[in-house]
């Protein structure tokens, strides 16, 4: 079993036992910033998760409730009347129409969480709401609501949420029990989801009752096919029912959240015909092992995101590059500066544009564990095609004007130099090796034009420097709008 399978089992061991929506204000907050999107614009590669003796660095959103906003404007009132309206809204599913089962299990888990078994939640609770309770696959799957006696005096959340999930046909008392615990949110927020097993799995999702779901399959760019669901305010997806898909919730005439399903384009493992294709068009020097998982990665990590599997653009060997890729500055005791073998993979994306992703793999263990690093890209031209030019900031790129600013450049096969210009005027050059070069260009990189040049001098390809970020999909979240 390779170091990627291990990881990929551990984490979804993990992802059995993890809050399945944690930090919630953290996402509200984000929301309110118009920050959606889990991949970060710089370096998206953060927390160190161990396996075995080995340590990968990966995405994975915080767990600690966030204070307060400090800017007033952003409000988490609208946020809260949503989240009453869920917490107001009768019971859904099946089994929830049988009220005798919804007010059993209300008071079981009352008298279970006055007992302190609930150890993410022991504040005093005033009474639970049983918002869904229905049998999806081989399971018994309930979502509770726990109306805190006071609001938290640090986010203002009135209420917790708490998924169950037994087997198919359980009792109130097998519900209950803390064994079914599936996962333990700080708050209750307007929108809820669980995989109920896994991405391919089944799946649960809930809005207030009103509101309604709407499901599209995979869109070709931006063109959806939304279609009603018949279960209203919730959907679910069983291991039959699951397909590449988006999720739409329609509460009036507003539409509050468009996502996509669950899931992704990857095969596990990658296939050898789907790795042929990802490496079809790639330049540079790339090991397959390696190229299949990352591929494997970030399709897992965008989901259905993206139109089609990722592509394989470029590999080399760089050296001197920064060796503090996650906030700019260097580490007590760290080099300033490490050589590594780098690959660069790009995918077409729901929006129209392309989202891509840098992978270094640094020569010399580090002292921290940390067995790569990577910073992300979007750009509205096709980073794959060989006869362009592909540039893209390495390292966090602040937004002032002074400074340089580590880039990477990949280039048509015929190309020997690149150049950079600013109003027409060169301002950096490098000689190419290999399809491309990294090189030192003055700050921002905002209106750089990079031109690739063959042995001659003359100019075969030519573009603008992509942007750090990870933005420009139709996922939509407006819980925080009046």
């Amino acid at each position: 079993m390779t170091v990627d399978d291990e990881l990929s089992r551990a984490l979804a061991e993990l992802s059995r036992t993890l809050t399945p929506q944690p930090d919630p204000y953290g996402r509200a907050r984000a929301r309110y910033r118009r920050n959606r999107q889990r991949r970060l614009g710089g370096l998206v590669l953060a927390l160190v998760v161990s396996v075995g003796s080995t340590a990968f660095a990966i995405a994975s959103p915080g767990r600690t409730t966030q204070p307060l906003p400090a800017d007033p404007t952003e409000s988490i009132a609208p946020v809260l009347v949503w989240s009453d309206r869920l917490l107001q809204s009768p019971p859904r599913g099946a089994v929830a129409g049988d009220s005798s089962f919804v007010r059993q299990l209300s008071e079981l888990l009352l008298a279970a969480q006055r007992r302190g078994e609930f150890s993410r939640l022991k504040v005093p609770v005033s009474g639970v709401k049983i918002l869904f309770a229905d049998d999806v696959d081989g399971h018994r799957v309930a979502l509770a609501a726990f109306v805190r006696n006071q609001p938290d005096p640090v986010t203002g959340w009135p209420s917790a949420a708490v998924w169950l999930v037994a087997d198919k046909g359980a009792s109130a008392q097998e519900l209950a029990s803390t064994a079914a615990i599936r996962g333990v949110s700080d708050a209750l927020e307007p929108y809820e989801r669980l995989a109920v097993d896994d991405a391919e799995a089944a799946h649960v999702a809930i809005a207030p009752a009103g509101c309604v779901f709407l499901s599209s399959p995979l869109p070709d760019r931006n063109t959806f096919r939304w279609a009603p669901e018949p279960t209203g305010s919730y959907l679910i997806r069983t291991a039959k029912t699951h397909r590449p898909e988006w999720w739409r919730v329609d509460c009036g005439a507003v539409t509050r959240q468009i996502t996509p399903g669950p899931g992704s384009l990857a095969t596990k493992p990658i296939t050898d015909a789907q790795l042929a294709t990802a490496m079809f068009r790639v330049r540079g020097s790339v090991g397959q092992q390696r190229a299949r998982e990352l591929v494997y990665q970030l399709a897992q990590s965008e989901g259905y995101r993206l139109t089609a599997l990722p592509s394989v653009v470029w590999g080399g060997h760089v050296a001197g590059l920064p060796a503090w890729l996650t906030d700019g500055s260097p580490n007590a005791g760290e080099p300033s500066v490490e050589d590594g073998q780098v690959t660069v993979l790009a995918a077409p994306r729901v929006g129209g544009d392309w989202i891509g992703e840098v992978s270094i793999a640094p020569d010399q263990p580090r002292s921290d564990g940390v067995l790569g690093t990577g910073t992300s890209f979007t750009t509205t031209a096709d980073p794959t095609d060989p006869a362009g030019v592909l540039a893209v900031p390495i390292g966090v790129e602040t937004g002032g004007s002074e400074g340089q600013q580590l880039l990477l450049v990949v280039t048509p096969a015929a190309a020997t130099t690149v150049r950079v210009l600013r109003d027409g005027q060169e301002v950096a050059r490098s000689a190419v090796s290999g399809s491309g070069t990294a090189m030192q260009v003055p700050r921002p990189t905002a209106g750089l034009v990079v031109e690739a040049l063959d042995a001659s001098g003359g100019t075969i390809a030519s573009g603008q420097v992509a942007k750090q970020d990870a933005q420009g999909t139709p996922a939509t979240d407006t819980w925080n709008q009046d």
